[in-house]
């Protein structure tokens, strides 16, 4: 279900994987009692939908909270999260304080705009999907990069390095995807940090050219959309019935 305004509360089951309530800066008290009295294990907050403050102290009152989702806003104080010893889900976007991810040890999936000074996604063993927006360091690589040996899905939207050199082991990554990268030039050490990667999408980045290593390995699913061509497979489920249904 989309946002939507259910009774009194702005509620969704459709940000991460668990239902969701909305955190009106004007009600909070009154939306904190229903996280409360409903054990819902999802909230969310924008200014869009009401969430007007530059803190997450709140958080304090709801430490059973396994999702969060913030965007469009800027906080000053993030303190509060780490009241959440159960977070499983993470969601902020970049105007924020950093955070030590390593606080997280339930921590699933995250959707990270990575602040300088953030750390500890290292230290997450138990962290299986990450999405990572707006990665742009200054030397342009991946280098620098710190991510969970866990990982099984990996996205990268709208980074600037121009190849995946630098990029630490992550022997246990099924899938990865880059979108709107458009400094990236080549993927050609993909399997060099990647081994047993199994579906790779990679679309609106213009200026890779270098991506022959991709020919020969056994995909899963596949698809490369470069400038108008497009290099692309039919995805396969484990019961042997692929992507058409075929």
């Amino acid at each position: 279900m989309p946002i939507e305004r259910i009774g009194k509360y702005l509620e969704t089951s459709d940000l991460g994987f668990t239902h969701s309530l909305g955190i009106e800066t004007n009600r909070k008290e009154a939306c904190i009692r229903e996280v409360q009295e409903r054990r819902i294990l999802g909230v969310f907050g924008c200014p869009v939908f009401g969430f007007k403050q530059d803190n997450l102290d709140f958080l304090r009152e709801i430490p059973f909270i396994e999702q969060v989702w913030f965007w469009e806003v800027a906080l000053k104080n993030v303190d509060g999260l780490y009241s959440l010893d159960d977070l499983s889900y993470f969601g902020i976007h970049e105007k924020r304080p950093a955070i030590d991810f390593s606080k997280f040890k339930n921590l699933r999936k995250a959707v990270w705009y990575p602040v300088r000074k953030d750390c500890g996604f290292g230290d997450l063993n138990s962290l299986q999907s990450l999405d990572v927006w707006r990665f742009k360091p200054k030397d342009k690589s991946y280098a620098s990069i710190e991510l969970p040996k866990s990982l099984k899905q990996l996205d990268f939207n709208w980074c600037n390095p121009a190849s995946l050199e630098g990029m630490p082991t992550l022997s246990e990554l099924e899938e990865l995807q880059i979108h709107y990268c458009r400094n990236l030039e080549s993927i050609n050490s993909i399997f060099e940090f990647a081994p047993n990667l199994k579906r790779l999408v990679v679309t609106r980045c213009a200026n890779l050219k270098d991506f022959d290593v991709i020919s020969g390995h056994d995909w899963e699913h596949i698809y490369i959309n470069i400038k108008g061509k497009t290099v692309a497979n039919k995805s396969k489920r484990s019961d042997g019935v692929n992507a058409a249904g075929v």
